[in-house]
């Protein structure tokens, strides 16, 4: 292969890398909670309407953000394997082939992937970083 075709070939990786990342950001985005109604052309109606439609978001959006703060503190999400020493800890780890994870806090979800175990999902949602005004005015 020549460097004009390596290169072009680099290229095409690259952009299929950028389309793929760009595909998951949108598949992450937040969802819509409030669908405003159509227009009926009466204002106290339409202003009902909204109120009603906004309350709804609100309710499906705190729903969404007691789940996923029920998730990120959840302290079940870990288990612990002691051994008599550290040379049969590393030896188990060897054993298991897990040692290339590390050998004190290791990754279960690459454990599961080696050992061909299909998890759920953990889907915890996507939050915007919430600014603290008064710390906000401080910033120079």
């Amino acid at each position: 292969m020549s460097t004009d075709e390596l290169k072009a070939a680099a290229r095409a990786k690259a952009q299929q890398v950028r389309e793929a990342v760009q595909a998951k950001k949108v598949a992450r985005a937040n969802p819509k909670l409030v669908n405003m109604p159509d227009p009926t052309g009466d204002a106290e109606l339409d202003s009902l309407a909204d109120l009603d439609e906004m309350k709804r978001g609100f309710r499906e959006r705190a729903k969404l953000e007691s789940s996923r703060f029920m998730n990120v503190t959840d302290s079940e999400y870990w288990f612990a394997v002691c051994f008599q020493t550290r040379e049969q800890k590393e030896r188990f780890l060897q054993a298991m082939n897990w040692i290339q994870f590390g050998d004190k806090y290791l990754p279960g979800g690459e454990i599961a992937k080696l050992h061909g175990i299909d998890l759920p999902e953990a889907n915890f949602g996507k939050t915007e970083p919430k600014v603290d005004k008064e710390y906000a005015g401080l910033a120079l």
